[in-house]
């Protein structure tokens, strides 16, 4: 029964998400402009790395000398004793509240809603293993 019910869940987000392409990135002063452009939801976002930087623990500088290391957020945290979990926690709040802001302008409604936190765990998990920098 719960394979049922997964699969069913699983096979509407997959029709939703072919009915309505969208970008992840969110800035608040643009949402009206935003969503009346061609008729389509562009869901937008901008980390503030002021508090990533915050949350790991770190300054911007060292930050970047990690980072031109090639060590990528989830490795920092790493060094630092934060656990992947606790970086889900920060970006899963900080989409939860950048989507809250679209839904109260009615923007971002139900079935929008939902395909974005479906692929909100592939959106996180792509920013914090990245790094451009380094190549293996």
């Amino acid at each position: 029964m719960k394979f049922l019910i997964k699969t069913v869940l699983f096979l509407f987000l997959i029709s939703i998400c072919l009915k309505f392409p969208q970008i992840a990135q969110a800035k608040d002063n643009h949402l009206d402009e935003i969503a009346t452009s061609e008729g389509k939801v562009v869901y937008q976002f901008q980390y503030k790395y002021d508090e990533i930087y915050k949350l790991l623990g770190l300054t911007a500088k060292e930050y970047d000398v990690y980072w031109k290391k090639g060590l990528s957020i989830a490795e920092m945290a790493e060094k630092q004793g934060i656990t992947r979990e606790e970086l889900y926690e920060y970006f899963v709040t900080f989409h939860y509240n950048e989507m809250e802001k679209w839904k109260s302008k009615g923007i971002l409604v139900g079935h929008l809603y939902f395909t974005q936190v479906y692929f909100l765990k592939e959106e996180i998990d792509d920013f914090i293993d990245r790094n451009p920098v380094y190549k293996k």
